[in-house]
């Protein structure tokens, strides 16, 4: 005779928090604009304050809102950090955060088609974007911070310039991961120089819209990062 297991009931939080999240994900509250107050959502839901309010922190914790002291709950804009925090910790579990060859190599696969892209489609504001990751790049050379950040956005920046959400959305989870491989490779004698010509010759490619040429040059620079980053292994120099 079959048996059935028992079922298990969400607390309230979480139903008010997964009604409220649906409402974000299609579009009935814009990103920037208010949720309702806690007491007007508890009157809606016919809860108490306490559980939207646990349900607030439900929404905050997925990245969703953003609650101002005095104020109330706002949408936020939609952060990858997340799931670059998810993604950290599963490759941390996996033992592959030491891959540096898995990493680049899956870099090469997915930033080549980038640029490829990009050459073809990227438009004004895209080129005005990359120009100006440069331009941060140049000021910044000197500050291993300011340069990874500036690196790391012209690198999105390309991803965004293929106008494919699905391509952008792929990369965004492997920031923590890129931003540690550019800090590490800024540390090695002549990256820095050697970094802002690969970057400024990939702008003038996608700049040309020569899709070929953009496609060698990424897989080249990255190649060239690998490699600066094995010698820095093989010396003992880590960050």
């Amino acid at each position: 005779m079959k048996t059935f297991a028992k079922l298990q009931r969400k607390p309230l939080s979480e139903m008010v928090a997964g009604e409220i999240e649906e409402s974000i994900i299609i579009g009935s509250f814009a990103v920037g604009s208010q949720l309702p107050s806690e007491q007007q959502l508890a009157d809606q839901f016919g809860v108490s304050r306490n559980v939207v309010r646990e349900a607030f922190k439900f929404l905050k914790e997925r990245g969703l809102i953003e609650i101002m002291n005095g104020s109330g709950a706002y949408v936020k804009h939609p952060s990858h950090a997340p799931t670059s925090d998810a993604l950290g910790r599963y490759i941390r579990m996996l033992g592959a955060h030491d891959s540096i060859s898995d990493l680049y190599e899956a870099r090469r696969i997915l930033e080549g088609w980038n640029a490829r892209l990009a050459a073809e489609r990227a438009d004004r504001y895209d080129l005005e974007f990359l120009s100006d990751c440069l331009q941060r790049m140049e000021e910044h050379a000197g500050s291993i911070e300011k340069w990874s950040e500036a690196d790391l956005d012209f690198h999105l920046g390309v991803a965004k310039a293929t106008h494919n959400a699905f391509l952008e959305l792929l990369l965004e989870p492997l920031v923590d991961q890129l931003r540690g491989v550019i800090a590490e490779g800024y540390i090695v004698p002549g990256a820095v120089e050697r970094g802002l010509q690969a970057h400024q010759n990939l702008l003038q490619l996608i700049r040309d819209h020569n899709v070929e040429g953009a496609y060698l040059a990424i897989i080249e620079h990255l190649s060239d990062s690998e490699r600066r980053i094995e010698v820095n292994h093989h010396d003992g120099n880590m960050i």
